[in-house]
């Protein structure tokens, strides 16, 4: 049981890289942003929603939860979006917002599988957050390289926190369903 745990923290690991690398940087195109802000979250939410499905057996009760809490974790972006004006406060208010997140993903969690999911939701909301929140001061605020690096590192500082978080959930979960 130790092992699959492990093999999942590095596949959450491994997930985190491609996310953070996948996610526009603060100095993209407008256009680009938002068509990638949408294709991102909705292919991340068909691919949750499948994989629950698939998971439980279709088992609708089991599902719905979860499936909410990773939709729900999307909000750190809509914060981000509207608050930006604040600068760093946004930034650190949001691994307020990560752990909260985290406990409801480990509290509605069924199974590991289901766990899994929520924690990548969650890991890629965060990343998505930080960077579009850097890409909204940059655009509105501050034209400079300084602040597409700072927005770089929020995005991977978040990134960190959800990690870590996500790692802790995943070695300390229980299953809720027989396996």
């Amino acid at each position: 049981m130790t092992k699959q745990r492990l093999l999942l923290i590095g596949l959450l690991f491994i997930e985190a890289i491609i996310m953070f690398w996948s996610v526009p940087k603060a100095n993209a195109d407008d256009i680009d942003v938002q068509l990638w802000l949408i294709t991102d979250i909705s292919l991340a939410l068909i691919i949750s929603l499948t994989v629950l499905k698939k998971n439980n057996q279709g088992n609708r009760k089991s599902i719905i939860p979860i499936f909410i809490v990773g939709v729900a974790t999307y909000l750190q972006i809509l914060y981000c979006s509207v608050f930006y004006d604040w600068g760093i406060l946004v930034s650190l208010t949001l691994p307020i917002f990560q752990i909260i997140f985290g406990y409801a993903i480990f509290r509605y969690s069924n199974n590991i599988v289901s766990l899994f999911i929520g924690c990548s939701n969650l890991m890629f909301s965060a990343i998505w957050a930080n960077q579009y929140q850097g890409f909204l001061w940059l655009h509105n605020k501050f034209s400079d390289l300084e602040t597409m690096a700072v927005a770089s590192l929020d995005a991977l500082g978040g990134a960190v926190i959800v990690f870590t978080l996500s790692a802790i959930m995943i070695m300390k979960f229980n299953s809720k369903t027989p396996q």
